[in-house]
């Protein structure tokens, strides 16, 4: 695979909120694993059962919030 490299161009990085965060981290770890899956490197039962363990994994943190 081709490498690349990114350079920052010191432009201003937009704030975020806590809860914007978990939905682009979410997002990008959903677009990971269907990335492999694409490329054959995951099959459907891998993808599937990968997307079930990020989403309780939510739900538990969701959880952890609520209780503290």
């Amino acid at each position: 695979m081709k490498q690349r490299e990114f350079i920052y161009v010191d432009e201003i990085v937009p704030k975020i909120t806590e809860q914007e965060y978990k939905v682009f981290l979410l997002q990008f770890q959903k677009s990971l694993l269907f990335s492999l899956k694409k490329k054959e490197i995951l099959t459907d039962s891998q993808y599937e059962c990968c997307i079930e363990e990020l989403e309780k994994q939510i739900k538990r943190k969701r959880v952890s919030n609520v209780n503290q």
